[in-house]
This record gives structure tokens, sequence and C-alpha cells, in this order.
């Protein structure tokens, strides 16, 4: 908002208003009514509009039909006044208050912003409309012209009388040498055929002065232009270009356009002439969907300057610190082109692009002024267009901000509607903040201006009384000598001449002395009632002024408590949106955790169903590579038991021969494994097709070795792969070196720690601890320090081969002195499995070979 620089400081009562947009459809091109084939848009009345997009929309418009409320929709019968009062004239009424504010029109080219801002001289529009209200409601109290003067820094000064005539000359002179450059053509409105629709006097302040002016510029490529700067011509051959302006920034923080030109016009004809004699310079060009499409936005700023009047009411008061300026900026936006439906080349396609970028960066301040009012915290790019720049103060909320949205009811214009629609529809978030300036509080008499226009009024009828009666009483001296001629034109020559001037100077001498003689009593008489009469009317005064200053005292005690329970409501506001922020915030997190379990919980039955495949195809494989190699082994072993039942006939020969074989001393069996009264008749079926050697080494040895199984044609050794065979080496016992294994002793606690995915290894020999705990198990310090005393630690990885290796490390609990346990490893078992494919090829030539099929496990 852009006021006066002297009275910053004395602020009114603050109100907050969020953007006002309002909604405006065009008629239909067509001299049809449009129908639902021809037009995308529907108007629910008041507030609310539907997009229909076509069947045909691309796939950026959604097939679904979209509502948008705004705070008024007019539809296409609605009229340029029902458009101004809804609109404007609360503007109006604001500018007359002292508030400041801005409108401007946002669309698509050709969608009719210009119209709704100026009309035609028939049908006025926005503009023309609010120049009326303006003098209709300041007929009375306007200034005398020249009174206030622009400063050039965006502030105003108050002329005495004499200098305002003085200055009003010295302008005349000047457009006077300049006018045969402002002559009018013929092409130009005839203004005298301009209609008014009615009066709008709005209610003033009576014991003030106003005056308007008006700047009318354009940004074109991003550069300001004053449209209404005077052009110079060189030798009557040349016009010189406009000037490029510069936005600046004055003492109070307000933007403005440093060395425009402000006019001060007293009627809306006035600011006509001046408003078309700026639009013959404005960049106005033909495309494919405008015949006149503005190739620049236009800014035409009203300001109302209002000042007190002196105590006499006949004049300004020339304290500067009592002046209020407010404005009124009406834009009218170029429209948002697209080139492959204007077809634009050249320049034409580089004003387009400006005018792209100008409205983009509009969009983007508004955006990014939304989110930092919802508790964001970026920087708002206002400098990167100089249509920002320079109603900086508007958007950062210093000044009641107002849009109208123009749209097209046209489905090809769809897809931009939207876009329009859904731009508009979320700058009715952002608050902004409007301050009427306090009147200023001096100690003249309120009223003193139409009392001194009563009192003006009333001497004048008196004397023209007067002088209709012939009452030379209240005729001053050059009234009286108004008859005589003048001495140095009259010749004295002519006795005529002579006895005239005689005649007429002795009537003006009777005259004189009539007036001396006059009574003066009733005169005094009248002074003296007259100033009965003010000194009442000015206790009466000071008794309203008291009773004004009262409520005065109250207003601002109601708003200091309002001000209290909107600060206490915005911060509850906020605490809520940031609640609400918070919430989607989380809901957002949750939404994307679900899906990422949903993907993961895809991904695993994935690789599960992969597996369950790849196992059933290597099982299937296995199963038949078995079956192959049985079959092949089973008529090897039929082959071999005739060959095996003769051996065994052999060794049963020799064990009956027993008792004559010397046998040394270390081998005699030991009678707890061996009875000395077993005979060949008792070895158990099982062993039938096991060697000669095999049978003896088991027989005397006390302690049997790990060794091979051979390949026997019994049936119920098929499959199994944990019969051990008699050592190679004939006559030597094997025996465990370390210490006994056996569990019928053991009576040890064992901490057993396991691989949390433990491969089964489905073998016959599985180490067995009958009282153990698992370390995954243990809740208290004294599981390992007093109950446990053994350790096992199994571990399962792949040897050379690829077989699967299982160790086990075994170890003694130790107490430590620190309270703890300690664990010291004394022993290592290792459970292996081999494949029988690598067992064949590194004892191709062991005897006897091994059971064909299985699992050889070495323990």
């Amino acid at each position: 908002m852009k006021r006066a620089r002297v009275n910053k400081q004395k602020g009114g009562p603050v109100l907050k208003e969020t953007v006002q947009v309002f909604c405006r459809v065009r008629p239909h091109p067509s001299s049809q009514a449009s129908t639902n084939e021809t037009a995308c848009l529907r108007i629910a009345p008041p507030c609310h509009i539907h997009l229909l997009p076509p069947s045909s929309a691309n796939r950026n418009v959604p097939t679904r039909e979209l509502q948008y409320t705004f705070k008024h929709v007019f539809s296409e019968i609605a009229s340029q006044k029902d458009v101004f009062e809804e609109v404007a004239l609360p503007l109006i009424k604001g500018l007359l208050a002292g508030k400041s504010s801005l409108l401007f029109t946002y669309g698509v080219t050709g969608s009719g912003k210009t119209y709704t801002m100026t009309g035609t001289l028939q049908d006025g529009g926005i503009m023309p409309r609010c120049f009326d209200a303006i003098f209709d409601s300041i007929s009375e109290c306007q200034a005398k012209r020249n009174i206030f003067k622009p400063d050039k820094l965006n502030g105003f000064e108050i002329l005495s009388e004499g200098d305002a005539d003085f200055e009003g000359e010295l302008q005349a002179r000047i457009a006077t040498a300049k006018m045969h450059k402002l002559e009018k053509k013929n092409s130009d409105p005839d203004l005298a055929q301009r209609v008014r629709d009615q009066s709008y006097a709005l209610p003033v302040e009576p014991d003030f002065c106003y005056a308007v002016f008006i700047t009318y510029i354009e940004i074109y490529k991003n550069s300001v232009y004053d449209l209404l700067e005077d052009i110079y011509e060189d030798n009557n051959t040349r016009i010189r270009p406009l000037n490029s302006k510069i936005v600046r920034e004055d003492s109070n923080h307000n933007m403005f356009v440093h060395g425009v030109n402000e006019i001060e016009v007293t009627s809306t004809d006035e600011a006509f002439e001046a408003y078309f004699y700026g639009q013959k310079r404005r960049r106005i060009a033909q495309t494919a969907l405008n015949a006149e499409s503005s190739r620049s936005h236009s800014v035409f700023n009203i300001r109302l300057v209002q000042a007190p009047a002196n105590e006499r009411g006949n004049g300004v008061d020339l304290l500067k610190k009592y002046i209020i300026v407010s404005q009124l900026s009406l834009v009218d936006l170029a429209g948002s082109e697209r080139t492959n439906r204007t077809k634009n080349t050249g320049m034409r396609l580089k004003e387009a692009g400006n005018i792209n970028n100008s409205l983009l960066t509009l969009r983007l301040c508004l955006e990014l002024l939304r989110e930092n009012q919802n508790g964001g915290n970026k920087m708002i790019p206002y400098r990167d267009s100089r249509l920002t720049h320079l109603f900086r103060n508007f958007f950062d909320g210093d000044g009641q901000v107002s849009m109208i949205i123009c749209v097209n009811p046209l489905v090809e214009e769809c897809e931009e509607t939207m876009q329009v629609l859904k731009f508009a529809e979320s700058s009715q978030e952002i608050v902004t903040t409007v301050q009427t300036p306090l009147r200023p509080a001096n100690v003249a008499t309120p009223g003193r201006k139409r009392t001194h226009e009563a009192y003006d009024h009333a001497a004048r009828d008196f004397l023209e009384d007067k002088r209709a009666r012939g009452d030379f009483r209240s005729q001053s001296l050059p009234d009286l000598l108004e008859n005589v001629p003048d001495v140095r034109i009259l010749d004295f020559a002519n006795k005529e001449n002579f006895t005239e001037f005689k005649s007429k100077l002795e009537n003006v001498k009777s005259q004189m002395e009539s007036v001396r003689k006059w009574d003066f009593t009733s005169l005094r008489h009248k002074i003296v009632k007259f100033e009965r009469d003010t000194y009442v009317a000015v206790n009466q005064s000071k008794t309203l002024e008291q009773q004004c200053q009262l409520e005065r005292d109250r207003v601002s005690t109601l708003e200091n408590r309002i001000q209290l329970s909107e600060r206490e409501q915005m911060k509850l506001k906020r605490k809520l949106e940031e609640a609400e922020n918070s919430v989607k915030k989380l809901k957002g997190d949750l939404a994307a955790k679900d899906v990422l379990i949903k993907r993961k919980n895809l991904e695993q039955e994935k690789a599960k169903e992969e597996f369950s495949n790849k196992m059933v195809q290597a099982q299937d494989k296995l199963n038949r590579e078995v079956e192959r190699k049985l079959k092949s082994q089973r008529a090897a072993w039929e082959s071999e038991m005739k060959h095996q039942e003769g051996r065994i006939r052999m060794a049963r020969q020799v064990l009956s021969n027993e008792a004559k074989m010397d046998l040394p001393a270390y081998a005699t069996p030991s009678r707890s494994r061996v009875p000395p009264s077993k005979s060949v008749e008792s070895i158990p079926s099982s062993l039938k097709g096991v060697s000669v050697a095999g049978v003896k080494s088991t027989l005397f040895n006390s302690t049997p070795s790990v060794t091979a199984v051979t390949n026997a044609p019994n049936h119920q050794f098929s499959g199994v792969g944990n019969t051990p065979r008699p050592t190679a080496r004939k006559g030597v016992p094997v025996v465990n070196r370390r210490y006994r294994r056996s569990r019928s002793v053991d009576n040890d606690v064992w901490l057993e720690h396991r691989p949390v995915h433990e491969v089964p290894t489905n073998t016959v020999m599985q180490p067995v601890m009958s009282r153990r705990k698992s370390v995954t198990q243990l809740t208290d310090s004294k599981d390992v320090t007093e109950k446990a005393n053994k350790y096992c630690l199994l571990t399962q990885n792949q040897d050379s081969d690829g077989d699967l290796e299982t160790r086990l490390y075994k170890g003694d609990v130790i107490p430590t002195a620190g309270g703890g346990a300690q664990v010291t490893f004394n022993d290592v078992e290792v459970l292996k499995q081999v494949s029988k494919r690598v067992a064949d090829q590194k004892n191709a030539h062991a005897d006897p070979p091994r059971l064909g099929g299985g699992l050889c496990p070495k323990y």
C-alpha cells in the first residue's frame, strides 16, 4: 500500500482479510446458447463453477467433473454494473476511507479481461464507474486544482493558493506549447457519447479536502514504461520512443515507479482523456486467437489525496503531517498464450515468452506466500519480475487484494481454463492486512467548513440585497468611485465634462457623509449575538468532542481485545495447522512404509516361489539320478552275491578254527564287548556280506574306527550310509587317546550356541547333550557363572568340494575374579558329509566299495 510518508506511524485498526477472488465467464461466441458439446463450464450460483472435461481431452486433464469455489461467480449474462457493485464498489469505499487496494484481471488470452476493466462508452467497465463513484462522492469537498503537488518521491506537498495559481498558469503555458501534439484524431472516441449508469454518492469526511491523481504505466518485456509521458518531436519529423522507468522504494519501504507523470484530474472526462491518450501508446497486436491482444501488462493507478481543512474552513491545512494518501491499482494482465495455438513467430513469440514468464513468477510468488503463511520459510522471488516487484507491498499483506478470473467456456480452452481455476482457488488462502489510517485530531472546530460556506453565502446574499435597495452604506470606497471618470482621460476644457465631473464628486461626497452618520448599534448587536452563538457552539462542540474521545477510548479498548483475540486465534490456528501437517506427514510415511512392506513381501514371495521351483527341479533331477544308479548297482550286487557267499563260507571255516589260533595278548577282545562264547552263528544277520578282515577287526578291537561300508546285495542296507566297516590295518586296535566320551556319566550343564539359520544334516549320528541351555535364552548372569560348566559352539561351512561340514568347538566355562566367566576351548569335533560322486573320484581303488547313493558321515 502506498501511503504518505508522513503518516506511516499513525495506523488505525488492522483487519486481516483473505484475497478476494471472483470468476466471470465470457459469453459463448456463437449466437446460439452454449450446449454441453461446445461448453466445458457449468455455473452453480452464486459461488461454484464446474469444469466438465470432454472425453477427447489429453492425459493432463482429468476425466471426472471438477468443482471450484470462489467468492462470487458471474454468469454469461451478468452486466458490467453487477460486476462493479460486487467487486469494485467496496474498494471505492475503502479508498475514500484511506485504504489502499489492488484489483487485477487474470486469464488466458481472449477471455474478456480488458472488456471487464474498461468496457465501452455505452456500457462502461470497472474503471469509468470507479471514477464516477469517486467524483460523485467528493464533488462538494474537492480541493482547488494544484493545491496538492507530487514531490516525485511517492509523496505530496501542499501549496498555498497563490502558489497553486502560479503552478496552474505554468502548467497552462506548457500545455499550450504542446497543444499541437495532443490534438485529437477522428479515430479517437467521443467522450460526449459516454453513457452514465447511475450516481454513486458515497459518504466522505466533510471537513477534508480531496484531490485525485492518476498514473498509467505498462510492463512490456519486463520493463516499465510511462504511457502518459510527454513525447518530444525532433523538428516535427520523428517521435522519440518511451524511456524505461525504474521501480524504487521510498522511505516507508513502499514500491513506486520513479519519474512517472502523475496527472491531477477533476472529472471522469479528464481521466478518460488521459486514459485514451495512454491507450494509444500501449502495445497491442493481432494473434490467431485475439484480434486486439494486449502484449503488455497495464497498470492504472488512482491515488486519492485528502487533508483536513484549515480553521476557517475555506482552504487546506498546510501541515504536511495531516496528509492521507490511498491508492487503487487497476491491473489488466496480458493473457497467457500457447505457441501451438497462437502460431506466434518472431517478435510476437518473444512477447509471449515474456508474458508467460511474468505470469509464472506471479503464480510462484503467490504459492510460496501461501506456503509461508502455513508454516513455511521460503524466500519469495519478487524481483524476478517487475510486476511482482512493483506490488510487493500488497503481496506481503499491506492492503486489500482482489482478483477477477476471466474464463472462456469453449472446449478448446479446457486445459488452460483448468490451470487458471486451480491457481485462483488456491490464491484465496492468502491472508492480507488492511490498515485504516486515523484521521488527524487537530484543534479546529468540527463542521467548520460548512459553517464558513454558510457564512459566505449569507454575507453574499446580504450585500446583494443592500445593493438592490440602493443602500450605499454597505458599499466600499472603490464601489462609490466606480462611476466617477478618470481625470487622466477627462478633458476639462469642455464645460459639460467639468460640470458632470463636479456633480459626480458631490454625489460621492454626500454618500460618504451618509455613511459617516450611519448608526452602528444594530451592527454591534448582530456581532454580539453572533459571538454568543459562537460561544454556545464551541461549548457544544467541546462536549461532543469529549463524548467522541470517550467513544474513541472505548473503541480502542475493544480493538485491543480484538487484536488479542485474533492473536490467540492465529496461535491456535497455527498449532492446528502444525498438527494437521504432522498428521499428513505421518500418514504419508505410513503409506510409504506400507508400500515398501508390500513390495518386500512380494519380492520375498517371488523369491520363495523361485526357490521352491528350483528345489523341486533339483529334487526331481536327483531322484532320477539315484534311480538310475540304483538300477545299475543292483545288477552289480546280484552278480557278486554268489562270490560273497563263497567268501562267507570260507570265513565261517576260519572262525570254526578260532580256538586253534594263537593271538597276541593285547589283541584279546574285551569281555565286556565280545563274550568268549560268541561264535560265527551268533553274528547278526545284518553283517552278512561283510568281508572277513572287517569282521575280524570288529571282534578283536575294543573301539571301532570310522570306516566305509561295503556294497551288500541285502536290501536292508539300501539308503543307510552310517554302518561302520573294519579298518584296513589288520591286527591293530583303534583306541581314543583323548578321553572317554560316554554320555552315561555326563552330568555337565552345557551352554549351546547354534547359528540362527541352521542347515539340517539329516544324519544318524547327532551331538546329544542331555542338559543344555541355549545362549539366546539366558536371562540371568548366574546361568553362566554358577549353573553352566561346559560350552559348545556349532558352525556350518562348505569345504573345498562344496560338501557341508559341521564343527563343534567345545570348551570349559571358568569363572573369573571379576564375577564374570571365560571359555577355554579344548576340543573340536567334525561332522562331515561326503557326496558319493566326490568319494568315488577320491577312493576309486578302495576295497570294499561304499553303499551306492548314500552319504557317509565322518565323526
